[in-house]
């Protein structure tokens, strides 16, 4: 088996699909309305790695930190501290980090609009 997608719940899909285009650089790849109250958009890197952003209308109402987010995705980048300068340009705040490992990988997080870490990462290959 190979991992196809990551499935994000977002309250604001519009709000989430700008975050991941305009911040994380991902490309839309589809999107589609499968029911009354659901709308999805598929994401996909250059290297066709893909995130699902799914919104449910019912989720609008529900309060951040009522869907306090366990997961953190890990995006590989090639220079961290050009990375960490256009957050900085777009206001994005860097909520851990930097971090260096041992192996000389470096690392920080930040927060999708949801509450999602998304950690991006120097020099990490496994």
């Amino acid at each position: 088996m190979n991992v196809s997608f990551t499935t994000i719940t977002v309250r604001n899909l519009e709000k989430s699909l700008t975050f991941y285009t305009k911040i994380l650089k991902l490309q839309e790849a589809q999107r589609f309305s499968p029911h009354k109250g659901i709308d999805i958009v598929f994401l996909k890197d250059k290297e066709n790695g893909k995130i699902e952003l799914i919104e449910y209308e019912q989720m609008k109402e529900v309060d951040a930190s009522e869907r306090a987010s366990i997961v953190s995705i890990g995006f590989a980048v090639e220079d961290l501290d050009a990375t960490m300068k256009m957050l900085r340009e777009k206001n994005i705040e860097i909520i851990r980090g930097p971090i260096q490992t041992p192996s000389g990988a470096k690392f920080i997080f930040i927060e999708d609009p949801d509450g999602v870490e998304i950690e991006l990462i120097q020099g990490f290959n496994i």
